[in-house]
């Protein structure tokens, strides 16, 4: 049952460093986790970058084939789990909600970038042979950032993520739907992930959130189903 899968944080993670973030190489990240095999939810964003191997990944129930240099994204809450054919590397960052927020004057920054919308459809992406080598190239700095117990370290970490965010939404936003460029739908959808996080126990009927939001049940599934493509 959906409602049996697991969910983790990032005090789970036996390699876990820092309190609200993990920069890991893909292969013993895998190696040391096998239970990330299966279903699970995680209650912190999650990003992986794939360089080799190939299998399967899933997130919300949809699979995609791993393939070299493909990026995926997840935000808090989503389902996922794997399914290698064989060996696979790359690089893995596992980082808290809270992790920018101290460090940025909007605390919902992140969602300004479509790979952070909840959306499965924007969540898995293709780097372009043109970007691979310098997105590399910041991972690899993550990495030694991160292992290296520099003076503002944490700092240096935040800066190469939102550059290698930059970097993507660069390429990623020529694909991003119409329908997430509408402001007020987005915030619609936002406001709605928002009111299940905090009242899922109680409220568990479409029509209950479409009421705190002040608009109709149809309403509500015609925006899940255009803009995530699921009904509410």
């Amino acid at each position: 049952m959906k409602s049996d899968i697991p969910v983790y944080d990032l005090h789970t993670i036996s390699e876990y460093r820092q309190e609200d973030i993990l920069i890991s190489r893909l292969a013993p990240y895998v190696e040391n986790h096998k239970h990330l095999l299966f279903p699970h939810r995680h209650n912190f964003f999650h990003i992986v970058l794939f360089t080799k191997g190939s299998g399967t990944h899933a997130i919300d129930f949809q699979s995609f084939p791993v393939k070299p240099y493909q990026i995926y994204f997840m935000s808090p809450g989503q389902v996922h789990d794997w399914n290698f054919e064989k060996r696979v590397d790359g690089y893995v960052i596992n980082f808290s909600n809270s992790f920018f927020q101290s460090f940025l004057l909007r605390p919902d920054f992140l969602e300004n970038f479509p790979f952070f919308d909840g959306s499965v459809n924007n969540s898995v992406l293709n780097i372009p042979e043109e970007y691979r080598e310098q997105i590399k190239e910041l991972f690899e700095e993550l990495l030694h950032e991160e292992t290296g117990n520099k003076k503002h370290s944490a700092n240096m970490v935040r800066v190469l993520l939102l550059k290698i965010f930059i970097l993507i939404s660069r390429f990623s936003i020529q694909d991003h739907k119409s329908a997430i460029n509408s402001s007020y739908n987005y915030t619609l959808l936002k406001n709605f992930q928002q009111l299940i996080e905090r009242n899922y126990t109680a409220l568990r009927l479409p029509k209950d959130y479409a009421e705190l939001l002040y608009i109709t049940p149809n309403h509500l599934n015609a925006l899940c189903n255009d803009m995530l493509g699921i009904s509410a």
